[in-house]
């Protein structure tokens, strides 16, 4: 298999937790909502969170919009970390949390290894 198809692949999967959270925070679920009022927001900005994160998924999987997807996506996964730490949730939470951007990451390397290298000096 190619590395960009590999890449690809990697890619969504690195996003679909994106896409699933996303369209519950949408649909304004009990489980969203129960969510993002645990971590100290308040519920109004559940539509906000759903439309924020489907719109991060979407720029990190089109090829023009990859790289600021793939930096967005770091932060705003750095930013779901430090809420969870700030309300003392498991750390097993948090680390599940960093897989994502490490994905999306990996996925965009295999996906623009001309990129890469560029970003690296190689």
């Amino acid at each position: 298999m190619k590395r960009e198809t590999v890449g690809w692949i990697i890619s969504v999967v690195g996003v679909i937790p994106f896409f699933g959270g996303g369209s519950l925070n949408l649909r304004k679920t009990p489980v969203a909502r129960k969510n993002i009022e645990h971590i100290g927001y308040p519920p109004h900005l559940v539509t906000h969170f759903g439309v924020s994160v489907i719109a991060l998924g979407i720029l990190t999987l089109i090829p023009q919009t990859a790289f600021l997807g793939v930096i967005l996506t770091t932060a705003w996964m750095g930013g779901a970390v430090a809420a969870h730490v700030r309300v003392k949730d498991k750390w097993t939470v948090s680390a599940g949390i960093l897989m994502i951007p490490v994905l999306v990451w990996i996925g965009f390397g295999l996906r623009h290894q001309a990129e890469i290298r560029s970003l690296f000096g190689f």
